[in-house]
């Protein structure tokens, strides 16, 4: 499973090296074939990176949709922890619903982003609607499969909190992870 390839990766790098992503999103996720391993690329630039450097690169990340919420209310935001797992979870959203982090959804309350109508989806009762349907396959899916993806959105849902002290640890999430997938 990607995610949980992104995870262990995100977990090696907040607890072994303590050291933050500061850029994570779709495009610094490398897929190997055959076997569809996730790694991790461009990790910790932010550390040969000027302040200014950094914070354009936070910045720019905002306008794909991985931003962190805390982020762009500073002039001069710093990667962290809890932004990389703000990241991580607008990751597996993507994952989840087949949809592009900075992609505009228009529906019945209107245009809005990606978190913002996954968000509106579940607290509807409606989480199953935001699911790719090449993952649902029509609703022909078994019932395990639709609940680990519905467990696996609720962890995402979690990691995209607003508050940055509701959410989890990336440890936490690969573990959770990790029991969903089995």
């Amino acid at each position: 499973m990607i995610a949980v390839d992104i995870a262990r990766g995100l977990s090696y790098l907040h607890d072994e090296r303590h050291l933050s992503h500061g850029n994570l999103k779709a495009t610094n996720v490398l897929i190997d074939t055959p076997n569809l391993n996730a790694k991790l690329a461009d990790y910790g630039l932010h550390e040969l990176m000027t302040s200014e450097g950094t914070s354009n690169q936070i910045l720019n990340a905002g306008a794909l949709g991985y931003r962190a919420p805390e982020l762009a209310s500073t002039k001069r935001p710093r990667p962290s922890f809890k932004g990389d797992l703000y990241a991580f979870g607008v990751l597996v959203l993507e994952l989840l619903t087949g949809q592009g982090a900075g992609d505009i959804i228009s529906g019945q309350s209107g245009a809005v982003d990606l978190t913002d109508w996954v968000r509106l989806l579940a607290n509807e009762g409606r989480a199953y609607d935001c699911f790719d349907p090449m993952l649902v396959g029509g609703g022909k899916s078994n019932e395990k499969l639709l609940d680990s993806m519905e467990e696996t959105l609720n962890l995402a849902l979690k990691c995209i909190s607003p508050q940055p002290s509701e959410r989890p640890s990336i440890r936490s999430v690969y573990e959770e992870l990790m029991a969903i997938s089995a």
